[in-house]
């Protein structure tokens, strides 16, 4: 990777790990789930899911900055640079919220409709709109960055939710995660131009305008499958870890980072060649990234540590640290719950010493 200057150290906050080396890894709140950043103002954002709210961080000293409170389980935020705002889909609210990006000041909230659950976001700074797919609606909507005023509505699938945007072309594709799909519309008109099938559970979409491809990551069967912005047509599928849920392009389009959910990594793919390079370890449950221009470090928002890890030279591959969790070893805590179908209560005395399975349901 070319076009970074070297790391700068961060104070007493850096630390170097046998892999890779971690620029700071502040504690921001419950269930972070996506990050923006602001090179100029050296400032990320990240929307916490759990804690219904966004937080700034200073990228220079990594440490917090401040906290505003947004509706209930923002998922995705986007900063809007020409007007300093941001917006998060507030996926159990039915909004999205507008903050003031310096002073987090809410500056207003935008219904998209009831029973919609909110969960992704799109950006198309030159033609002034944000793009919210609706997940239960299946449905986009569209607001005027500027007046901050919903325009339109395109429909799209049950599912709908991440959005990309293809800038040169005005267009924009949304992820619908049931349907297994990705809708296709004009970003200007908002004339639905059509629908590409992909594999099942896409959970988010990104654009690389220089290498002319789209990455669609399939959480369901750990892969990202990449196809043409020009056709619209697959060229390939690349295999990465469990449950991919978040990506991004460098700055050169020559690197695509994977966030694994499912094994706390981040997988680095060489979009040229089309194949995984090295993994990076991060906190538990990464959601999402992005990359800091100015530094090349990689902001990593862990929905599962309450973190945002900070990488430097994410292009470099480094050693693989193993990974154990914490509760690995330690007895099972004892709990009754009733069932569900009898209402009888049960205990984890009654599998003592057999082995079982529990099964936990991720709302993302």
């Amino acid at each position: 990777m070319t076009g970074y200057p070297p790391p700068r150290p961060s104070g007493p906050a850096c630390r170097v790990e046998p892999g890779h080396a971690v620029a700071g890894e502040p504690r921001v709140g419950a269930g972070p789930e996506a990050v923006a950043v602001d090179t100029a103002a050296r400032r990320a954002y990240v929307a916490c899911s759990r804690d219904n709210a966004v937080v700034a961080v200073d990228l220079v000293r990594c440490v917090p900055l401040w906290r505003a409170g947004v509706g209930r389980e923002p998922i995705p935020v986007v900063l809007d640079l020409p007007t300093g705002r941001l917006f998060t889909a507030d996926a159990r609210s039915d909004t999205v919220t507008v903050l003031d990006a310096r002073t987090g000041a809410r500056v207003t909230r935008i219904h998209v409709g009831r029973d919609a659950y909110p969960a992704g976001l799109g950006h198309d700074p030159a033609r002034r709109r944000v793009f919210c797919g609706n997940t239960a609606a299946g449905t986009v909507t569209v607001i005027d960055a500027d007046r901050l005023e919903v325009i339109g509505t395109v429909p799209a699938e049950l599912g709908a939710g991440s959005i990309a945007v293809d800038g040169e072309r005005g267009r924009g594709y949304c992820a619908n995660f049931m349907a297994a799909s990705l809708t296709v519309f004009d970003t200007g008109t908002l004339r639905p131009l059509g629908r590409i099938a992909v594999g099942e559970g896409p959970c988010k979409t990104v654009a690389n305008s220089v290498a002319d491809e789209l990455y669609v990551a399939g959480s369901l069967h750990g892969t990202v499958q990449r196809l043409s912005l020009a056709t619209g047509r697959p060229l390939d599928e690349i295999r990465v870890e469990r449950a991919p849920v978040g990506m991004c392009v460098s700055p050169d389009g020559g690197r695509l980072y994977v966030c694994n959910r499912g094994a706390g990594t981040v997988s680095a793919v060489d979009t040229a060649a089309g194949t995984e390079t090295h993994r990076i370890t991060v906190g538990n449950g990464p959601g999402d990234c992005q990359l800091d221009a100015v530094s090349g470090r990689l902001l990593v928002s862990n929905a599962g540590s309450g973190t945002l890890t900070v990488v430097d030279r994410p292009w470099l591959p480094g050693a693989t640290r193993p990974r154990t969790h914490p509760a690995v070893g330690r007895r099972l805590p004892g709990f009754a719950l009733p069932d569900a179908r009898t209402g009888e209560v049960r205990t984890t005395r009654e599998w003592a010493e057999k082995r079982y399975v529990i099964n936990f349901f991720a709302s993302w």
